[in-house]
């Protein structure tokens, strides 16, 4: 069995090169950094997109939960009017 070092570079699937020296004598090359480049641009899209959509999800996060502050308000101010109704049906009547 025999194992056998390859040394190939992403930005040319497929090529081999001869040794890590010509690797690295590759990654200085314009088409190299050209090619870091546009990961480098790729990675930043992604990245936005998915803050994008992290914001529009806070967004409808807040949305939701001022609706339901809305709803649980309400409540409270008809909780409110009742205990109040029941004060004033209560006063004068004297539980021993």
């Amino acid at each position: 069995m025999e194992i056998s070092v390859t040394c190939q570079c992403p930005c040319r699937p497929g090529f081999i090169y001869k040794n890590e020296a010509s690797v690295l004598a590759h990654k200085r090359t314009k088409l190299h950094k050209a090619w870091e480049t546009s990961q480098e641009v790729k990675d930043v899209r992604v990245q936005s997109k998915f803050f994008e959509n992290e914001i529009e999800r806070l967004k409808r996060r807040l949305a939701h939960k001022e609706e339901v502050e809305v709803v649980l308000l309400n409540k409270i101010q008809t909780l409110e009017t009742q205990v109040e109704q029941l004060h004033k049906q209560l006063e004068g009547v004297y539980v021993y």
